[in-house]
Order: C-alpha cells, then structure tokens, then sequence
C-alpha cells in the first residue's frame, strides 16, 4: 500500500486522463489526497473525493494565489476554466465559500496548502513586495484559524520561512497536527520542527535530485515521515522532466528507504499508517 499525501489531481494537467489514472491507482492500492490551491481546484479536489474511494480532499489557498498574478505568469497545469482564470488574475482571500466545501464532505480531512512563499514577488517594486507578504500572511493566519475551528491538520507551503512560521504558529496558539509539505529546510529548521510531537514533514521527489536533503532525511524518526509527489510538478528520477504522477510517490519510498539503509516496503507500509493517522482516516478498503 501506498499514499501520496499530497498532489494534484484537481488541476487541469490531469483533465484529460484523470478517471482513468484513479481507478488504476485503486487497483494498486495507491491512496491519494488532492490539496487545493485556491477555491477552483479545493472545489475539484472535494468532487474527486466524492466520486472515488481512494481520494480525500484538502481545503486551502496557496499564498501564491493571495495577490493577482499577471496572464503572463499563470501555471497553465493549474487553471481549467474562466472562473479560476479570474481568480488568479484578481487574488483571492480564503472565505466563507472555502469554509462551504469544507462542510460539504467528510473526506475534507484537511486545510491547504497554505503558508508563506516570497519567491513571487522578487521582480515586483518593493512597496508592492510588502503589500503582497501582508496578503500571504493574512490568508494564512485566517487558515490556520479555521483548522483550529474545525479541529483539522494544516498543509504548509513555505519557501525559507520555517522560522517566520512557527513564530506566527505560535502567536495564533496553534496546536494542532501539521505537515511541512515538500520540505527542503536546514538541520537547523529541522530542530525546530521536530520539537513539536504534532508537527510531520513531508518528503517529495526533489530529495531523489541529489545528496542535498540526505541527512536531514537520516535525522527525521520514519514515524514523522510523509510521502508526497506534488503531481504534476517536480517529477522523481527516473522520470524527471516528465508529468509527475501520484505513483511514482514510490520512487520517494525508495529513496527514504536507501538513505536510511531500511528495507522498501517497511518505509512504504510506515508512511502508510504515518498518513492514515495524521489525517484520521478511520476505515480503508
């Protein structure tokens, strides 16, 4: 068994082949959560859920989506039609209609990705640049409060702001489970981190690129341990350059599993139940 904490199934990359892709990831035992970026894709990611037994949904706004986002510059894996397409264009704020999905359905079993990414606004004039983090970080209190509400875990996306994180964490009396999704930190970051029992950290295919990640992956205990893909982005050797697909979160396993010198399959089986109970999920097939 195996499950992809976190991936995209929700965004247009998959629109052409994604039934067909699910029901084969059924048929191998592959478990998945498809995590929201903005309102469109958290509204796909809960209809996915309700169709298929081996998906669950994540709720969010990635805090690339809390400004406007210049035509030029949109993901075109990401929108899949007008509504979104404006959505990006405009920014959005996480509100009532996010917290109306989240009732819609009980596989909404978490709120994300949310957090705090600056590498967006690098060519932006500097007062626009301050602007912008106020937005991210205003969207990303108000999600960390509605996790706190309704007693979910929190999906982090954060490019270098560990730190700046846990501090605002902590100023919003967060404690709650998390994951650091695609976590790329410092041992240092690490520390941190691994202080609070409540608090994963989430591993994907870049950590199969290079040696880079090695011994902050020897120094996190397999039972904080998430595996991810991020599909369709950043696909794991041997299939870099490629569409990422949620199977090939095996490729991740197999990694964690060679740098810790433990067998593939006990890495594969943890980060099964690592998953299953860190978004309570009760029952499965």
């Amino acid at each position: 068994m195996l499950f992809d904490s976190h991936t995209h199934l929700n965004l247009a990359a998959f629109d052409s082949d994604r039934g067909e892709l699910i029901k084969n990831y059924l048929k191998k035992g592959l478990f998945l959560i498809n995590v929201g970026t903005c309102y469109q894709t958290s509204k796909k990611a809960v209809e996915i859920a309700e169709e298929y037994q081996n998906c669950w949904a994540s709720v969010g706004l990635h805090p690339a989506h809390t400004f406007p986002t210049p035509l030029d510059q949109l993901d075109k894996n990401e929108f899949n039609d007008e509504d979104n397409l404006q959505g990006f264009l405009k920014g959005e704020e996480f509100d009532s209609k996010f917290e109306d999905l989240i009732h819609r359905n009980k596989k909404v079993i978490a709120i994300g990705e949310c957090g705090l990414d600056y590498s967006y606004l690098e060519d932006l004039p500097l007062e626009k640049q301050e602007k912008c983090k106020k937005s991210e970080e205003k969207e990303f209190r108000k999600q960390i409060r509605i996790a706190k509400e309704y007693n979910l875990p929190l999906i982090l996306h954060l490019r270098n702001l560990y730190k700046k994180a846990l501090e605002i964490l902590q100023e919003e009396i967060f404690n709650g489970q998390l994951v650091f999704h695609f976590f790329t930190g410092t041992l240092e970051d690490l520390k941190l981190i691994l202080q609070n029992p409540n608090y994963l950290i989430g591993f994907s295919g870049v950590i199969t690129y290079g040696n880079k990640l090695d011994e902050v992956i020897r120094r996190v205990p397999l039972e904080r341990i998430l595996i991810e893909t991020d599909a369709p982005y950043v696909a794991p050797a041997p299939y870099r350059g490629k569409r990422n697909e949620p199977l090939y979160v095996k490729e991740v396993a197999k990694k964690i599993a060679e740098i810790k010198n433990l067998p593939s399959e006990g890495v594969k089986k943890t980060t099964f139940e690592n998953a299953l109970k860190f978004f309570r999920i009760q029952t499965y097939l």
